[in-house]
């Protein structure tokens, strides 16, 4: 008998989904840009493995990007690291940053 992993799903606030950024809808091919395979870096999902990174607007339509954790671990991480440049309260005192904690935590989340 073999056993499988499961992960927790991770719930991306929708606070901050503005701040992961994707890849342009018209470069992905279809898998990618359906949801069967991450967004950057083309592994399969599936609904047990895929993070769903939120609903997107485009000039065609709404879009449904999903990635695998890995990938949305090291944009995430991105993301909170360009942000402590980018805020003025993080110059001032990254600890008391809300939105910092809040990817920071996320970063964690994904490292699961």
């Amino acid at each position: 008998m073999t056993t499988v992993e499961t992960r927790a799903l991770v719930d991306i606030p929708d606070d901050l989904l503005p701040r992961i950024l994707l890849p342009p809808l018209e470069v992905l091919p279809d898998a990618r840009a359906r949801g069967a395979e991450c967004v950057w870096g083309g592994e399969p999902l599936s609904t047990a493995t895929a993070v769903d990174l939120g609903e997107r607007e485009t000039d065609s339509g709404h879009w449904f990007p999903r990635a695998c954790r890995p990938c949305t671990r090291r944009v995430v991480l991105a993301a909170r690291n360009d942000h402590s440049g980018r805020c003025e309260q993080c110059t001032d005192d990254a600890t008391i940053c809300e939105t910092r904690r809040a990817l920071h935590v996320l970063v964690l989340e994904l490292r699961r």
